[in-house]
């Protein structure tokens, strides 16, 4: 059984460890470990985590891009938590947190090696706009 909450600052190391061990020694993005490290949790707007027996073993945040848009950042989740529904009720309640800041567009860029994730954008709506070099960036109108 897990819970989602709002990240707190008690958090952040067990956060920072979940995104380098999924983004970098899983996928290979090796590249992206410092910047990790060195970005932390500031620029976003609001971290939500999925913990399980006090671990975290999810995250989704937003940042603001302007008045009209966020970018979905940090959808990571341990592989052996895939499949259970902890990514569809994290993004539920990000948007929730997303349509009350009024924006009217959540955008998300991820990489050709991210297959799951891109299925789980297009299967919320989420169109493509850019596909170059390995990358994806996907909208999705708000009503």
């Amino acid at each position: 059984m897990y819970e989602i909450r709002e990240y707190e600052e008690k958090d952040k190391k067990q956060l920072i460890e979940l995104w380098i061990k999924v983004a970098v020694e899983e996928y290979g993005y090796k590249e992206w470990e410092e910047e990790i490290k060195m970005l932390g949790v500031t620029e976003y707007e609001k971290i939500l985590v999925a913990v399980c027996e006090n671990k975290i073993i999810g995250s989704m945040a937003y940042k603001k891009v302007d008045e009209k848009v966020a970018e979905l950042k940090r959808v990571y989740i341990y592989k052996e938590y895939r499949g259970s529904g902890i990514a569809k009720e994290l993004y539920n309640r990000i948007m929730e947190k997303i349509k009350e800041k009024k924006y009217s567009k959540v955008m998300v860029e991820t990489w050709e090696k991210f297959q799951s994730g891109i299925s789980f954008y297009y299967k919320n709506n989420f169109k493509l706009v850019i596909k170059d070099n390995k990358r994806y960036v996907l909208m999705l109108d708000i009503k």
